[in-house]
């Protein structure tokens, strides 16, 4: 069985491996819900004592695990609620179990389809083009011009605008509904990057979305959250579903939960400043409507021709391989084609598949983040019940080994901050994928030190290879040199990384650095209060160098263990309400070393035309020059010249 790809999300650094060994036991707090709780219309007949034989024993045994308080499934077939069920608990203190019909689910990412089939009404009604400059119909806010080429909705849909990811962004969420800017200010106030090209690289961006949104307020001059309550929510009958911040109506809201290996701790009800691409609060009947309005043959919210082009396949690496419909990912899987959607962050996790052939979708929700194993693994049964693979693929054609010895190398996922400083969080990342080749040109993809982790490949053609069980599509593609540049697996793309720029690296650099300056404040101290030297202008710079070295030190040091603790979850800095004013002071020191050394510069040159120096200390002074020089590109690199945020 191939393992699933690992998950990334926001603030969290290292692929998620969860390995529990004591079990959570709720006994009584399970809580099924029979059909006749869901409005008349959603609810449908069906023996699902199938179903429920496999996946209620599956969805149970993963909740204990991962320490999943509670969870909802619901699976809607021909129209209709096939099954449905509530797991567990909503609230651990008030000891309020899961209720399929009530309980108020925030389901994150789960926006992004809402927001793509408000866009998509849009254009069935050719108030929109969908491949023509988003800037054609935005009022609020414009998108800077770059790489010759415009943006369209198309690009937003797909997350192939070229935006820079922005999951790790600071500032994204406000305190109280009071501090909410609204989507079009804070889109003003933090315009996207601009990275790549339009059409040409797949990475996530919230801030499409929140374009998208953005320009369907502007197209229909209605507010984003009341054009899709009257357009898209009523005709549906999705009475309790908003984009609203706080939920106009928060009875049982579900709380989400972290839990620290010890206990649960509850987490808040984040305020996005960006509702769009994230606010969605609804339940699983609701979301049964909505997945049932994408399914058959249309619906009160589009017409079958506009369903299927915002479930058909917009941006791929390779025709035929897993890549973006509007507002949802496709799922290759052998003798059958989907589309799936995820939702996850402050303690709450969703997913929805969807297999329009089969007329046949499920929604699931719990409160807290695992990692999306129990989303991933309902998926993997679901599919494999219904869809059995049997793969067949070729053998290895001439010349596989070198074409495969090619792509060795390490990569990393393309999925962190290019242009603020939170590329930071980036810097502990594990030198992982690694690609290595076997001697009849199978790959080996590891996604960490365990083996068990890793994919092996077989080519299918010259840079598409495919895994041993027929499940997953690797698309590797070259750069204008014809070397390797990266790979992609659906939504999980990589960058090739030369030797110089992995981790392992940056992290040697980062040492060197600090035992340079760490070592130049120690003897420049000495140096000076002991030996100093008789030239007033050797004197002066050698303090001058002290201090830089000292500011280098502190920063660096500081840096680095905010850093380790925004990773390992224990920083209690709240950076999703902006930047701490400590650390935004911290920031300048940089900026005043880079502009001190380029003074120490032109003492040391001073005192070398005055034989100020000795040999010795000249040699001395000039290699602090050199490194301290050399520390300018590096901190530039990580994003830290400047207050770029």
């Amino acid at each position: 069985m191939t393992k699933p790809l690992p998950h990334r999300w926001p603030l969290r650094v290292l692929p998620t491996l969860l390995i529990v060994c004591v079990l959570l036991a709720v006994p009584g707090q399970l809580a099924a819900a029979s059909n006749d709780a869901l409005p008349p219309a959603q609810a449908g007949p069906g023996d699902t004592a199938e179903l429920a034989a496999w996946l209620d024993p599956l969805i149970e045994q993963q909740m204990q695990e991962a320490h999943i308080p509670g969870a909802v499934f619901v699976l809607v077939e021909n129209g209709q609620v096939a099954y449905a069920r509530g797991y567990g608990l909503a609230d651990l203190a008030r000891q309020t179990p899961v209720d399929v019909e009530s309980s108020l689910w925030r389901v994150m990412s789960l926006s992004k389809p809402v927001t793509a089939v408000a866009a998509m009404q849009l254009a069935e009604r050719g108030l929109l083009d969908l491949h023509a400059d988003v800037n054609t119909y935005l009022r609020s806010v414009k998108l800077p011009e770059a790489f010759g080429a415009p943006i369209t909705a198309d690009h937003l849909l797909t997350h192939s605008a070229g935006l820079d990811f922005d999951l790790d962004n600071i500032g994204t969420e406000a305190a109280e509904p009071a501090g909410l800017l609204g989507n079009a200010r804070f889109l003003n106030q933090h315009p996207p990057a601009r990275i790549f090209p339009p059409g040409q690289h797949y990475l996530y961006s919230n801030a499409a979305f929140d374009i998208a949104g953005q320009m369907v307020e502007d197209v229909s001059g209605v507010p984003f959250a009341e054009y899709v309550e009257q357009q898209i929510f009523e005709p549906l009958g999705m009475a309790r579903s908003s984009f609203l911040q706080p939920p106009p109506q928060p009875e049982g809201l579900v709380t989400g939960y972290e839990f620290d290996e010890e206990s649960h701790q509850p987490l808040p009800l984040p305020l996005w400043q960006d509702p769009p691409s994230r606010s969605l609060t609804t339940t699983a009947p609701d979301m049964a409507r909505f997945m049932a309005a994408l399914l058959g043959d249309g619906s009160p919210i589009l017409q079958p021709e506009s369903v299927e082009t915002l479930l058909d396949t917009h941006f791929t690496y390779r025709d035929g391989t897993a890549g973006s419909a509007y507002g949802w990912h496709d799922v290759k899987w052998p003798g059958v084609d989907a589309v799936t959607k995820d939702g996850g962050g402050s303690g709450a996790l969703s997913r929805i598949l969807l297999l329009p052939d089969q007329d046949s979708g499920f929604f699931l929700a719990y409160n807290l983040d695992d990692g999306f194993g129990l989303a991933s693994a309902v998926t993997e049964a679901f599919l494999e019940r219904r869809f059995p693979i049997e793969p067949q693929l070729p053998m290895p054609a001439p010349g596989a080994a070198e074409r495969g010895q090619a792509l060795a190398g390490v990569y990393r996922l393309t999925s962190y901050s290019h242009h603020t400083l939170a590329k930071l969080l980036r810097l502990p990342w594990p030198d992982y994928p690694r690609v290595t080749t076997q001697a009849d040109g199978r790959l080996l993809v590891q996604f960490g030190s365990d083996v068990e982790t890793a994919h092996e490949l077989r080519e299918v053609e010259p840079l598409h290879y495919r895994t041993g069980d027929g499940k997953l599509d690797y698309v590797f593609w070259q750069d204008d040199q014809r070397q390797p540049a990266g790979f992609a697996v659906g939504d999980f793309v990589t960058e090739k990384v030369a030797p110089y720029d992995t981790s392992a690296a940056h992290m040697l650099m980062l040492i060197a650095f600090v035992g340079v300056f760490l070592a130049s404040t120690v003897a420049g101290l000495v140096i000076s209060l002991r030996h100093p030297p008789a030239s007033p202008l050797a004197r002066r710079a050698l303090w001058l160098l002290t201090a830089i070295a000292a500011l280098n030190v502190v920063f660096l040091v500081a840096f680095f263990l905010i850093l380790q603790s925004v990773a390992s979850g224990a920083s209690t800095f709240a950076f999703n309400l902006g930047m701490p004013p400590a650390l935004a002071a911290l920031v300048a020191v940089p900026l005043l070393t880079s502009v001190l050394v380029f003074v120490l510069l032109a003492l040391w040159l001073a005192g070398w035309r005055r034989r100020a120096w000795s040999r010795r200390g000249l040699a001395l002074v000039g290699s602090f020059v050199a490194v301290s020089l050399l520390f300018i590109p590096w901190l530039n690199y990580w994003n830290l010249l400047g207050f770029r945020w």
